[in-house]
């Protein structure tokens, strides 16, 4: 491992626009044109990278660089509109997102007149004469004012009976029910029970489906639940959960382990194929370095056009390309086994730590060193660079395994010395120790009815919610394979066998 530096270009230690500008427009190449950015002095270099950008980021980008030159300083107060400077940017900033209907909502009542008086007719103007008013009895009345608060600022303010749905019963009407279910609007989410079910699709009943059993209505739940056309495994395992024993022998017939399936395998004593060894080591040269960026991109692009993926895997089968052949693998067998590779990254002791660390890595980036992430997250751990500044850790090493791990783990055991639960760790390695300290926790139950399944299902961001789950199934999967059996999906979530 410790020569896995020689392979990345010395580019990376000293940024150099022009030679970034060379590779093809990716996430990857905008993580190093967003540093070189920061690194520049030249305002007109900064500006040249950021139109270069495959997706920009108005917010972070434009945060940077007003910090080189006052002239971009009044575009970023346009994007991030703040009280203290609110009458000092145009109206059409407000108009376009600048100024979010939350942080309307916290304004002082000379700071609201101010905008009634001066933004034209339209929602937002409608949304702040709501605020000055305080009376909300009619955002519902009007299509996009009442998406325009149930998706940006569903607070209990908003809660009401809507006796007619009708204008919201577009495509976008899952986002409507999920975010009245998910906050906690107790009116909406009654008046939602009142809805004919039948004429919605699969998104939206499964959205319904918890709004009743949320609510204590199990009879109207289950009917919602069994009109759900497309059984995969989370519709069987509620299924069985509410009672249909046939659902869990469906469940127990799928290969595939997830958190739904693993359960229903444990309640069973049905042991779940597992394969981690993937790699005879047959190609001495891989076809693609998974520890540069740019190979990865490379990887990826042919992995599209690929057909014959069988003979894809084979040109890969190197434990320097063992996180790529196991990708290769998994969807040439159509996801129907479950490889849990083993690359060795990470040795400890404390093996329920060691199973956690994989079972993130996995989950996180399925072991492939440089990755990069829509948001800049790098390496297996997909550390965020402000995490790894933070940590005194070097940006430019992270795709090597030893650096990015050991950041990952340092950060992980700050996590459980704060959380002190798998499941809770999970979310706010996804999410945040803050989102879970304030959205998760204060309503998360272990105790009770359908519980903690129920809690699982109304985390509140749909990413941690999923992340979760994955996480948690991979941590007892990771457990067995390295020998602690100990571990098992009933005791994590401390249900009784």
């Amino acid at each position: 491992m410790r020569f896995l530096l020689l392979f990345i270009p010395l580019f990376l230690f000293s940024l150099n626009l022009s030679e970034i500008l060379t590779h093809p427009k990716s996430y990857v190449r905008d993580f190093y044109l967003t540093e070189f950015m920061r690194e520049s002095n030249s305002s007109v270099l900064a500006y040249k990278a950021y139109n270069a950008m495959y997706k920009q980021k108005p917010f972070k980008h434009l945060r940077i660089l007003s910090q080189k030159d006052r002239l971009f300083k009044d575009i970023y107060r346009c994007v991030n509109v703040k009280p203290e400077y609110l009458k000092e940017v145009d109206i059409s900033c407000i108009l376009n997102n600048g100024l979010s209907l939350r942080t309307i909502s916290k304004l002082k009542k000379d700071d609201l007149k101010y905008l009634y008086e001066n933004l034209p007719e339209g929602k937002v103007k409608d949304a702040v004469k709501a605020f000055l008013r305080n009376d909300f009895t009619k955002i519902f009345q009007d299509r996009d004012l009442g998406y325009y608060f149930i998706l940006n600022c569903p607070s209990q303010k908003i809660d009401q009976n809507i006796s007619d749905f009708s204008i919201f019963e577009d495509k976008y009407f899952h986002l409507f029910v999920k975010y009245a279910v998910l906050n906690n609007l107790s009116k909406i989410q009654y008046s939602l029970m009142q809805t004919d079910y039948k004429k919605y699709n699969d998104k939206i009943k499964w959205w319904l489906f918890l709004n009743a059993l949320k609510n204590g209505n199990e009879k109207l739940a289950k009917k919602i639940l069994y009109s759900i056309k497309k059984k995969n495994s989370k519709i069987l395992f509620w299924m069985w959960i509410l009672g249909n024993k046939s659902a869990k022998k469906m469940l127990l017939q799928n290969p595939r382990v997830n958190v739904y399936t693993l359960y229903a395998y444990e309640e069973a004593n049905k042991k779940f194929f597992i394969k981690n060894k993937i790699i005879y080591d047959s190609i001495k040269k891989p076809k693609y370095d998974q520890t540069n960026p740019w190979d990865v991109l490379k990887f990826w692009d042919e992995f599209k056009k690929r057909n014959d993926l069988f003979s894809f895997a084979k040109e890969l089968d190197s434990n320097k390309s063992v996180a790529l052949k196991a990708l290769v693998l998994d969807k040439a067998f159509k996801f129907k086994y479950n490889f849990f590779i083993t690359p060795d990254i990470y040795n400890d002791n404390n093996v329920s730590l060691k199973a956690f660390v994989y079972a993130i890595a996995r989950q996180e980036s399925r072991f492939v060193p440089a990755s990069v992430s829509r948001s800049y997250a790098l390496g297996t751990m997909q550390m965020m660079p402000f995490l790894i500044r933070s940590m005194k850790g070097d940006i430019f090493k992270q795709f090597d395994y030893n650096e990015n791990i050991k950041l990952g783990v340092k950060h992980i055991k700050w996590l459980f010395s704060r959380l002190h639960d798998p499941l809770m760790v999970a979310y706010a390695y996804n999410g945040g120790i803050g989102f879970v300290n304030r959205r998760v926790k204060s309503y998360f139950k272990y105790k009770g009815k359908y519980e903690p399944f129920l809690s699982m299902e109304l985390v509140p961001y749909d990413e941690s919610r999923e992340y979760g789950k994955k996480v948690i199934a991979n941590y007892v999967i990771y457990n067995h394979v390295f020998g602690n059996k100990g571990i098992t999906l009933h005791k994590v979530l401390r249900v009784k066998k």
